[in-house]
């Protein structure tokens, strides 16, 4: 007789149903199997062969099939010679452990194949596209998108990575390269068969900011708020703020468009809107349903009845802001990522009443070339800066054009815009030139940002991209702002040293002796001969990007932060 010796194993019906040429019965232990057959020394040999074989079966089922075959084998030994002795010879076998056991075991196994294979846990799978996101850069906020906490809901199934990239805005103009990015960046990792990204963005509390309650008003799920101002007629900041609106829209976010002037509303001529009547929301009859086109939402004191049957706006300041409060206020803007306002000229009650309602998030600042221009838009960046309004962007419009010749005209003069940005430190001054197609499609009621895709090849480059380009600057402005991306350094005078010192956020101070920050001074009235004794007498903020020196000779001059942060010149 033969035995087989068994360590816990499943019941032995499980065993029997393999259904063996020889009989098998029950013995008085669980564990034991008998077999009346002679044992010959070769099937000792064979038992060992079968034990050694026996330790590396991974399933019931390969078990199954060695102990069939291993009865068959002794039951053909018809002739086999019988032992002297007539001991019984123990033939030992592995059987796998209960179900639940051999599940864990399996488990164990599969862990062990995996990291052989060269393939990760969940955890580490999840470090390594970590990690490999961690190479895309933020351009605002010079930082990763993992450190930002763009990365969301991330998971892996099968070689198949998903996530949420959750940007600053839907209008992000570098999405479409951070898709790729990180794509491409993914797919490197050579476990990785698929990616699947969705693009979102963080939710950002509306109601722009607001000084008054927000349930009682039509701005309560408005995001950002920006103000395009001129401080001067005629330079063309309607179209400029028509235009930035719409390519904003392109860009992928939900706009609307205020017109703010009273006297002279030109939203109804610049955009052609069917139908233009204000009435009233069907589902709040005590709020202004907006016109639309295109996808942005519109209001103008010029959709009125009065204005459109052509009666002058006859008003004093205080009805003037009380309709102002009214339009922009009580209109169901519902949910928006951007309203774009476009102020009157000048520094008035318009501008002081919108402010003391809403937070303005950003100021864009419209420009001509000519140095009268140049002398008022200073006036509208002091008005901002008193209202602690960032200056997001500068524009400088009409700045020149080319002739048929090939020669390049500036009938206003050059220079100044770049004059302004530099003394002021705006982040970004786009420059519009002079052409037909501009005034064209704005008489037309569809703007040049819409109508861009079918202007003709004539239209200079300049124009045809200056839009979109300006849509992206505010955007990337915004964003920046509104996550912290810009913090002021410390500047302040040392009386021990005689220098002004500035220290920046993040890297070294940086160290300015009097004499060479005065000749740095860009002010239009020259500085006086700098002495031993002037120093200065008051360094305060001027706005977002720059800071006043007032100095002990009553001088005063305006640097942008970028250039204290680089220091004076070897």
């Amino acid at each position: 007789q033969a035995f087989v010796s068994m360590r816990p194993m499943p019941p032995l019906r499980q065993l029997l149903a393999c259904r063996p040429c020889c009989s098998l019965s029950r013995s008085s232990s669980p564990h034991i199997i008998k077999t009346s057959l002679p044992v010959s020394p070769k099937l000792q040999s064979f038992s060992s062969s079968m034990l050694s074989a026996s330790s590396h079966c991974d399933s019931l089922r390969g078990l199954r099939k060695s102990a069939v075959q291993a009865a068959r084998l002794l039951h053909q030994r018809k002739h086999a010679p019988s032992s002297a002795s007539g001991a019984i010879f123990p033939l030992v076998t592995s059987i796998p452990k209960p179900a639940a056991q051999h599940a864990r075991y399996q488990r164990r196994l599969d862990l062990v194949s995996t990291k052989s294979s060269g393939l990760h846990t969940g955890a580490e799978q999840e470090n390594q596209v970590l990690e490999q996101l961690k190479n895309v850069i933020d351009p605002d906020l010079n930082q990763d998108i993992v450190t930002l906490g763009f990365v969301q809901k991330l998971v892996i199934q099968d070689g198949v990575v998903s996530f949420d990239l959750v940007l600053t805005t839907p209008a992000c103009p570098v999405k479409d390269k951070f898709k790729k990015d990180c794509t491409d960046l993914v797919m490197q990792l050579p476990w990785v068969k698929e990616v699947k990204l969705t693009l979102s963005s963080q939710h950002r509390p509306g109601g722009g900011n607001q000084r008054t309650e927000t349930s009682q008003t039509g701005l309560k799920d408005v995001k950002r708020i920006i103000a395009v101002s001129s401080a001067k007629g005629g330079v063309g900041k309607s179209t400029v703020a028509v235009n930035l609106a719409f390519s904003i829209a392109k860009l992928g976010g939900k706009v609307g468009l205020f017109d703010a002037d009273i006297y002279g509303p030109s939203l109804p001529t610049m955009v052609g809107v069917e139908n233009p009547r204000v009435v009233r929301s069907q589902r709040n009859q005590d709020r202004i349903a907006p016109l639309e086109f295109e996808g942005v939402k519109l209001m103008s004191y010029g959709f009125t009845a009065k204005a459109r049957e052509g009666h002058a706006s006859i008003m004093r300041g205080p009805m003037v802001a009380s309709t102002v409060h009214q339009l922009l206020a009580f209109t169901e803007w519902d949910e928006l990522d951007y309203l774009v306002l476009d102020f009157p000229p000048g520094t008035g009650d318009i501008q002081l009443t919108i402010c003391q309602q809403v937070n303005i998030d950003g100021a864009v600042i419209v420009t001509t070339p000519q140095k009268l221009s140049f002398v008022d838009v200073v006036r509208g960046i002091e008005m901002f800066d008193t209202l602690n309004v960032p200056i997001v962007a500068l524009v400088e419009n009409m700045s020149y054009f080319d002739c048929s010749c090939g020669k390049r005209h500036f009938p206003f003069g050059e220079g100044h815009s770049q004059r302004i940005s530099d003394q002021y430190g705006t982040p970004s001054a786009v420059v519009l030139p002079i052409h037909s197609s501009l005034s064209a499609s704005s008489d037309s009621g569809t703007p040049f940002a819409v109508r861009e895709a079918v202007v003709d090849e004539a239209t200079p480059k300049a124009l045809r991209e200056g839009f979109g380009t300006l849509a992206s600057n505010v955007v990337q402005e915004l964003s920046r702002i509104g996550a912290g991306g810009f913090e002021a350094p410390i500047v302040e005078f040392d009386e021990a040293s005689k220098k002004i010192i500035v220290r920046p956020v993040q890297g070294d101070a940086v160290e300015w002796t009097c004499q060479q920050l005065r000749e740095m001074c860009q002010a239009a009235k020259s500085p006086p001969p700098c002495t031993e004794s002037t120093a200065p007498q008051a360094i305060t903020p001027k706005g977002r990007y720059a800071v006043e020196v007032q100095w002990n000779d009553h001088h005063v001059s305006i640097f942008p932060y970028k250039v204290l942060k680089a220091g004076p010149e070897e």
